[in-house]
């Protein structure tokens, strides 16, 4: 009774994940590409989350108390 169903199902999961593949392989390709001409994509060399560039900090030398 589902048997028809269920291979529809299958076929069409089955070429979702063929499309993702081959798009993700287009991009990386245009990558690969573009490094290869020298030039350089900005939204890859930054990363997502930045540090906090360090701070000078002061050394304070603590005196005993009288």
């Amino acid at each position: 009774m589902f048997e028809g169903i269920l291979n529809v199902d299958v076929a069409v999961a089955g070429l979702l994940i063929m499309f993702a593949v081959v798009v993700a392989g287009l991009g990386f390709a245009y990558i690969a590409d573009e490094e290869a001409k020298g030039r350089r994509i900005d939204w890859l060399e930054e990363p997502l989350a930045t540090a906090e560039k360090p701070r000078h900090v002061e050394v304070v030398q603590l005196r005993k108390a009288a």
